[in-house]
């Protein structure tokens, strides 16, 4: 077979396929950027399934709010208080329009739905819907939308007094509540009493499921990151004295003062606040009443 000389490449050749080994390099690069790129949305997205589901099997809470008791571990909460949940509103219902389930306004005292009364008597109105938001990015602790950003305002201006506020529990369901009550009614039997006085003695300081603050949406327990534990004590802390000067200039009310506990029928709870609207606080505050006797006053 006769032998060949090797046939001399073009200069136009040579470029030619080092165009083409340059493009098949680049687009190697391409597709296993691309496949990165997918790799990472699809690990992201995983991510945040599976958070949400843990969210949702273990209640979206796992502080305390018993009275006396660190806000980092799981127990009961205080009456309409402590302990809050984490959890989406239970319909998309504007803040401002609490609704029943066919849609009406829910009425409340002197029309103003900020006003709604929620105690151990009085329970949350009827298909009671409301629209929350996370209030405190650490805790990713949720209120209802207009509480929210009354809370995040007040954060700011307590930050820039050098005041470090922390909202350790918000809005709860009913369910998560009920759950709370039972803990802490379960003790009271464990001590002796009768359902009866453990019942009693239970829901004065978790509140009933149903005639929670927290259902609402618009209650706080706020504390500090110093002092997370909620009890008489975090009255002393620099946190809670800026609450009692400052609060009600961003709607906020002191829900559970020290002398009126024959009246609210809850224990001093210096760590819980309710959101009624800047004017209401106001007003509320400068009367030196609680909820309860400054809506008596409205009514009378």
């Amino acid at each position: 077979m006769p032998s060949y000389p090797p046939r001399d490449m073009s200069e136009s050749e040579r470029r030619r396929r080092a165009a083409a080994r340059a493009r098949r390099k680049r687009q190697v690069l391409r597709n296993r950027v691309i496949f990165c790129v997918v790799c990472l949305a699809l690990i992201a997205l995983i991510g945040f399934g599976v958070f949400r589901l843990v969210g949702v099997l273990t209640g979206g809470d796992t502080e305390s709010g018993t009275s006396g008791q660190s806000t980092s571990q799981p127990a009961s909460g205080s009456a309409g208080t402590s302990a809050g949940q984490s959890a989406s509103a239970p319909a998309s219902t504007p803040a401002s329009e609490p609704a029943t389930s066919g849609g009406t306004v829910t009425p409340t005292v002197a029309g103003d739905w900020l006003l709604t009364l929620v105690n151990n008597n009085v329970a949350l109105p009827e298909g009671w819907q409301i629209s929350t938001k996370v209030a405190e990015a650490s805790t990713q602790k949720e209120l209802a939308d207009e509480a929210a950003d009354a809370y995040m305002l007040m954060k700011q201006a307590a930050a820039v007094d050098g005041v470090d506020l922390l909202l350790c529990s918000g809005y709860r369901t009913v369910e998560y509540q009920q759950n709370l009550f039972d803990q802490e009614k379960q003790k009271w039997l464990d001590d002796g009493l009768s359902d009866q006085e453990a019942y009693d003695k239970a829901k004065t300081v978790v509140a009933v499921p149903g005639y929670s603050e927290h259902n609402s949406g618009l209650a706080a327990d706020i504390v500090t990151p110093d002092h997370q534990t909620l009890d008489s004590a975090f009255a002393n802390t620099d946190a809670a004295k800026w609450l009692f000067e400052h609060a009600p200039d961003y709607g906020f009310i002191l829900r559970y003062p020290e002398d009126k506990q024959a009246i609210t029928g809850i224990i001093y709870e210096p760590w819980h606040y309710r959101y009624v609207g800047v004017d209401n606080a106001k007003a509320i505050t400068a009367s030196g009443k609680c909820l309860e006797e400054y809506l008596d006053g409205l009514s009378a």
